[in-house]
């Protein structure tokens, strides 16, 4: 019960402040064509993250074949999730499209990838090696990897705040993605079973080319992940510290306290066999509170601090009405957590509820003002060739947006149709009884 609230509030969360956060970015008309396309794309992410999020959590709590739809929706809303990684690595900070053609046919492709998937659902072909799984933890890897390497490593003479920044940004995204993944290194490394024992599917969906191609972008995710946090390390070693050590430490850390908990159960499967009380409560409070909470605060960090967002006398109120959301309901999440694993008096749990979150305001009122007048800036003193200019008209971008849109009710109708035939439950079937053969 608590995993479904708080897929519930992740849903929250990631819709209220992407819908918020894309109205400032539509009226943003200062940013660059990469950082507006990029802008659309992550705040479009979110949205479509939140519905799979309560798509998630609905499904979870069906008792009927309805639990198809649900399932669907989620997987729908996943391709946008997954589409816009391809995209956003491609394009920011640093752009890999250099000129209209290669924009074209890169967002096309792109684009092209979650009609590719949803056809194959329809196809009754989810959940096979040709759906390409794992594809957006190579993406990240290697393409956000390849700039923050290329930047965070740049000779002395060439390093200025710019250069830091990008390779901070570069290093935010890669823990936006595979940050979860990450909490899993020991499990890499020392090839325990608990991380090489893989069946997303249980035995009925997934086979083993699918499972083997999951945990190579698991695998790669992490190898990206350990080469940065020793990066980051050496340089903080030489006086050359970042913010960023301080945002992968934890997840490092994590990982090692994770190791001896999962190893303590010998069919400790990643967390698609936790029947334990324990590993329930490491789960909901390491992967899953980053999937629901983390990520949305690393989105609206970027956002603010990166300069995606326009704040003037008019935007500002939206602007700060997203942080005190976030903070109110990533709070109250938090605390209604902890209150499932130690029982806490109700009453004192609304004190200390009121407390926290006005603690948390008048936290944000600083730190708002702090990320506001100390923006990150990208371009100065950066060499041009890093940043080609391309005219691409604003309405153009802001289309970017109706196309989400679209591809929104075509899944909800895809979604439909699958339930209605039970072609995931024939799948199932089919799937299972193979197996038992």
């Amino acid at each position: 019960m608590e995993e479904d609230n708080l897929l519930f509030i992740g849903a929250i969360l990631s819709i209220a402040l992407g819908g918020l956060s894309l109205r400032l970015v539509r009226r943003n008309q200062t940013l660059a064509w990469n950082e507006a396309i990029a802008a659309h794309i992550l705040c479009l992410m979110f949205i479509t993250k939140g519905i799979q999020n309560a798509a998630t959590g609905y499904f979870n709590q069906a008792t009927g074949l309805e639990w198809q739809f649900w399932v669907e929706l989620s997987f729908t809303m996943d391709y946008i999730f997954s589409s816009s990684v391809l995209a956003i690595a491609l394009l920011y900070p640093v752009p890999f499209l250099r000129n209209m053609k290669q924009v074209k046919i890169g967002l096309s492709l792109v684009g092209g990838f979650a009609i590719y998937r949803l056809t194959l659902d329809v196809m009754g072909l989810n959940f096979t090696a040709l759906g390409l799984p794992g594809i957006i933890y190579y993406a990240a890897a290697i393409l956000w990897g390849s700039v923050y390497f290329r930047f965070r490593l740049i000779s002395p003479e060439k390093r200025n705040d710019s250069t830091k920044n990008i390779s901070l940004l570069a290093g935010l995204f890669a823990t936006l993605v595979l940050g979860h993944i990450w909490m899993w290194w020991p499990g890499l490394i020392l090839q325990s079973e608990y991380f090489f024992y893989f069946d997303l599917g249980r035995g009925d969906f997934t086979s083993t080319l699918w499972d083997y191609m999951w945990m190579s972008g698991y695998s790669i995710g992490i190898a990206a992940g350990l080469a940065m946090i020793c990066t980051e390390i050496y340089q903080a070693i030489n006086g050359d510290s970042s913010k960023l050590l301080f945002i992968l430490l934890p997840y490092f850390v994590l990982g090692v306290i994770g190791f001896s908990i999962y190893t303590a159960y010998d069919d400790a499967g990643f967390v698609f066999n936790d029947s334990t009380d324990l590993l329930q409560i490491w789960s909901i409070f390491t992967t899953q509170l980053h999937f629901t909470i983390a990520r949305p605060i690393i989105a609206m960090y970027i956002l603010l601090k990166f300069g995606l967002f326009d704040i003037n006398n008019e935007t500002k109120p939206m602007a700060k009405m997203m942080s005190i959301i976030l903070i109110v309901v990533a709070t109250s999440a938090i605390l209604e957590l902890v209150q499932a694993v130690i029982p806490i008096n109700e009453m004192i749990s609304a004190a200390l509820l009121g407390v926290i979150i006005a603690f948390g305001i008048g936290w944000e009122e600083k730190s708002f003002q702090n990320v506001l007048s100390n923006q990150a800036h990208l371009r100065n003193y950066v060499d041009k060739k890093w940043f080609p200019e391309i005219s691409i008209p604003r309405k153009y971008i802001n289309r970017i947006d109706l196309a989400c849109l679209v591809y929104c009710i075509i899944s909800l109708l895809v979604a439909f149709v699958i339930w209605e035939m039970d072609i995931l439950l024939q799948i199932a079937i089919e799937r299972g009884a193979q197996n038992d053969i």
